[in-house]
């Protein structure tokens, strides 16, 4: 498992990850509006649930979960009944939990606002760079002059 999934799947089970309700708690977002879907409130239990972005890997985690657990004694984890904290705290769950953080984008990202502002400073990045490339330019052009009058 690769060191950052490893960091979401733990990040997800103390409660630490981006999660709209985490960064508003924390102060990085103004509100827990979910960035995918604008749900009044993004949850572990809504990105592992409700989120209509990420319907398919939620029911394939889901089909996998209860195919697991029913195999097992003790209680089978369902949908419906399985609270995020419990399915994050069942070892059985860990791979299908894992699998569907792989496959999503749930704890690595804090939403598209974060994407533009990677976006602008891209975007600055590059003004500077062509700011740098015409200062060259000119340089160039001022030294050709000056060796061309010698």
């Amino acid at each position: 498992m690769a060191k950052r999934l490893a960091s979401r799947f733990y990040q997800m089970k103390t409660g630490h990850c981006l999660t709209g309700q985490y960064l508003a708690w924390t102060t990085r977002r103004p509100d827990a509006t979910c960035w995918w879907c604008q749900y009044k409130v993004q949850t572990r239990e809504h990105l592992f649930k409700n989120c209509p972005e990420w319907k398919s890997q939620q029911k394939t985690l889901w089909a996998t979960v209860l195919e697991t657990t029913r195999k097992l004694p003790g209680p089978t984890r369902g949908r419906a009944h399985t609270n995020i904290a419990e399915l994050l705290a069942d070892e059985w769950c860990s791979q299908a939990v894992i699998q569907f953080l792989a496959t999503t984008n749930v704890g690595k990202t804090a939403g598209p606002s974060m994407a533009e502002d990677n976006e602008d400073a891209a975007s600055k990045a590059s003004e500077w760079e062509a700011r740098d490339q015409a200062e060259r330019a000119w340089e160039r052009e001022v030294e050709a002059v000056s060796l061309g009058e010698e």
